[in-house]
């Protein structure tokens, strides 16, 4: 995800990196249309004004256009030869990318000039290789007011705020399959580490590994998987899944796409010295989730999604069934910074009474969660410093993050809500 976001964001800072005039996220008010070009399709300056605009407001189509056309009538321009790279290399246009970027190769390029070359020239070799392997590394710090999510009636809050470190890390390979028409299978591994000072119930350790394809349709996608995952709470293994989902994407328009997911879980519980309730929390959980993402421009992106799971456990107290809604919002800065927003709100109500919570109240929860980041690659943090950093730090994004949680129950002990600060740092790796 971190790098697509900074690819995206790079059609705001392309003037600045590559051609070297400045480009605001926004065009000038006066726009230049198409039929002024018509009317001056010689004017080698309007062309390139008009593929600034069009990279801003997110049309990298008629960019690229304007571009070619540009070059054609001044095919020894190396800065705007490289900026067409670069966009088709967003467009997905791997092999037209490379072979832009290879031309350039001994040219009089500046040195940012050619370590963007470089850059770019190595990742569009890289994806049109038949095996790709990926990894990304996340470290940073947390803060939270009520880690481990007690009600005021049992403990005051202010008692519970705690400092974490935090991990997470990814490994995916990739493989194509078939003839070119994007197929690939895929194995991907994730990790997650939480580990506060004091609050021992909040330490957390999840792994989840899946294995599964992707398949392309002429306006689809379809990913079935299978999947295992583990959890450890205080260093005792608190769960076990197994299962699998399909996750399906429909292009609805240029704009729009649909997204209908399933997955099906058999969760598996251990007794524990925090939990004695272990396997009468057995069973299947399943899923279904439904949306639409909405992409107004390249630096602009919605997605919302409604959910329903049932789960059905050994004992009714701990069977259940969840509605919910899920908001997402990503917004592209500019060289490489953007701001992500998420919120969402579900409804939990269980079967039965559990004799854990309650031995007469059957659970009924609200549980709602906001929260929003900022990050940046650290290249554009000291862009205006004189400290050059060494590449293997400049692509390294940092994040500041802020979230707050609720629950309301009509168990008292149930209520609490949580207040939560993080700052990370995210390494992504291919090779």
């Amino acid at each position: 995800m971190i790098e697509t976001i900074k690819l995206r964001s790079i059609a705001l800072a392309l003037g600045a990196s590559i051609i070297g005039t400045a480009v605001a996220p926004t065009v000038s008010a006066q726009n230049i249309t198409f039929d002024q070009i018509l009317a001056s399709p010689d004017d080698l300056e309007l062309n390139l004004s008009y593929a600034r605009q069009e990279v801003a407001s997110g049309r990298l189509q008629q960019a690229a256009a304007a571009l070619e056309r540009l070059l054609l009538l001044r095919p020894n321009w190396d800065s705007a030869r490289l900026f067409y790279g670069v966009v088709l290399y967003r467009l997905g246009d791997l092999k037209g990318a490379a072979r832009e970027l290879a031309l350039l190769e001994g040219r009089q390029l500046s040195a940012t000039q050619e370590r963007d070359r470089v850059r770019y020239l190595g990742l569009a070799n890289k994806q049109t290789k038949t095996l790709r392997f990926s990894s990304q590394f996340t470290l940073g710090a947390r803060l939270d007011s009520n880690p481990g999510f007690v009600s005021d009636d049992v403990v005051e809050a202010d008692d519970e705020t705690d400092l974490a470190f935090t991990a997470s890390s990814r490994f995916r390979v990739e493989a194509d399959v078939g003839a070119g028409r994007g197929n690939y299978v895929y194995f991907q591994s994730n990790t997650h580490l939480n580990e506060f000072f004091d609050v021992d119930q909040a330490d957390l350790i999840s792994s989840r590994v899946q294995a599964g394809a992707v398949l392309h349709g002429s306006n689809s996608r379809f990913t079935p998987y299978a999947l295992y995952g583990v959890a450890y709470v205080q260093d005792e293994r608190f769960r076990q899944q197994y299962g699998g989902g399909l996750r399906t994407n429909w292009t609805l328009s240029s704009q729009v796409d649909l997204h209908v997911n399933g997955e099906a879980v058999y969760e598996e519980f251990d007794t524990t010295d925090f939990s004695t309730v272990g396997g009468d929390r057995d069973g299947w959980r399943s899923t279904g989730k439904a949306g639409l993402s909405w992409r107004p421009s390249d630096a602009q992106s919605f997605r919302l999604t409604g959910l329903y799971t049932r789960k059905d456990a050994e004992l009714d107290g701990f069977s259940y069934d969840r509605q919910g809604v899920q908001f997402n919002s990503l917004t592209l800065l500019g060289s490489g910074r953007y701001l992500a927003v998420t919120a969402s709100y579900t409804h939990t109500e269980y079967d039965a009474p559990d004799d854990f919570h309650s031995a007469t109240v059957a659970r009924d929860d609200d549980r709602y969660f906001v929260r929003a980041a900022l990050g940046a690659p650290l290249e554009t943090l000291f862009a205006r410093t004189n400290i050059e950093l060494p590449e293997f730090l400049s692509d390294i994004v940092a994040q500041i993050g802020v979230s707050y949680t609720n629950q309301d129950s009509n168990i008292d002990v149930l209520n609490y809500d949580n207040v939560s600060g993080d700052i990370l740092f995210t390494k992504r790796i291919q090779f």
